[in-house]
């Protein structure tokens, strides 16, 4: 007979396997997308913080490359890809000339694809 709940304080529990997440492969986590920030409805700090962290993900630069580059700790690094803590401007323009770009690119709202303005998604 399966358990239809689980007690983790219980001594003696009695498991087939069906009921448990960690024995069963299937189980994944979900993920929601989240809509890329704007400038209207998140503010600028949120609106660079993403786009600072998508061009490091384009570039396979890591939180401790942008941190020894820019002169903070890695976890100054990752408060500010969460938006935590704000870029500051002269912190943009070092990205900026690590990322090989201009500093508006990392301010800027990103353009829709031509194909979302014509609504073929």
């Amino acid at each position: 007979m399966a358990r239809t709940t689980y007690d983790p304080l219980d001594p003696d529990p009695l498991f087939d396997g069906t009921l448990d997440p960690d024995l069963d492969d299937e189980v994944r986590p979900v993920v929601r997308p989240r809509p890329a920030p704007t400038l209207k409805r998140d503010g600028l700090a949120l609106l660079c913080a993403a786009a600072i962290r998508f061009e490091a993900a384009r570039r396979g630069l890591s939180q401790m490359q942008i941190a020894a580059e820019v002169g903070l700790s890695r976890a100054a690094v990752s408060d500010r890809f969460r938006g935590r803590t704000p870029w500051t401007l002269d912190q943009v323009g070092v990205i900026a000339e690590l990322f090989g770009c201009d500093p508006a690119v990392l301010v800027n709202e990103p353009r829709k694809p031509v194909r979302d303005i014509a609504g073929n998604c």
